[in-house]
């Protein structure tokens, strides 16, 4: 379905979701003129000089956002607050190409932990694989069709296919040199969503400083607030 006027003006002006920052579009949402972002499903209402949350994201985070107008350089500078980040197993996360070292389809699945995420074959499968990424080596993890992982691999084609649509782990190897490798999700849609989250999330992390660390968090909009104003005093200097 193409998407509507509303639906392409917000891609110009956000071509990442401003509330979980995956870059798959947007489309018309039931309740016009709201617009849906198809992967974390939040839905956002276009005003002349700004932006409103109408419906929360599937991953909650947002709610207190909720039937509130800000300016677009809030939507902007908004992020997600810290969250702790459990070990969560995805599966089935299927090998089907991708990477030069690794030849064979492999069963498997992904491990997410705070200090990084491993692919790792299953028991059952024929074939052995295990590839460990820290997250300052992971460079983007997100979902693309066909056409185009056959535009990143170029000559090297897949494996095998086995859907129309794959999720494509791009990180740096030992020799920081740029690698990939695609998987097959099985069309657990959901499942593949909170794993890129979760993914974004390990990949903005940054090490805590002990000596400079704030005893109290600002709530949500307020630090948001002040990091759009300290962005806006930095323009006009």
């Amino acid at each position: 379905m193409p998407m509507s006027s509303p639906a392409l003006t917000l891609q110009k002006i956000f071509p990442r979701c401003p509330v979980c920052k995956s870059t798959e579009s947007y489309e018309p949402s039931p309740f016009y003129p709201n617009v849906m972002c198809k992967s974390c499903q939040a839905e956002l209402v276009l005003h002349e000089n700004g932006l409103e949350l109408k419906r929360a994201s599937k991953l909650k985070w947002d709610e207190e956002l909720l039937n509130k107008k800000y300016p677009f350089d809030f939507w902007k500078n908004l992020k997600a607050p810290e969250m702790q980040i459990i070990e969560r197993i995805f599966a089935p996360m299927d090998y089907v190409g991708g990477n030069p070292y690794y030849r064979n389809p492999v069963i498997g699945f992904i491990r997410l932990k705070s200090d990084g995420l491993t692919y790792k074959a299953s028991e059952g499968s024929c074939h052995d694989m295990e590839v460990k990424v820290a997250p300052k080596k992971l460079v983007e993890l997100g979902i693309m069709k066909t056409d185009e992982i056959a535009q990143l691999l170029g000559d090297k084609s897949l494996l095998i296919e086995t859907n129309n649509q794959y999720l494509v782990l791009k990180y740096k190897d030992n020799a920081n040199r740029q690698r990939q490798i695609v998987l097959d999700f099985h069309g657990q849609q959901q499942n593949a969503d909170e794993l890129i989250s979760l993914a974004n999330q390990l990949k903005g992390k940054k090490p805590k400083h002990k000596k400079r660390r704030a005893k109290k968090k600002s709530p949500l909009i307020l630090r948001n607030i002040a990091r759009t104003r300290a962005a806006n005093t930095r323009l006009h200097r």
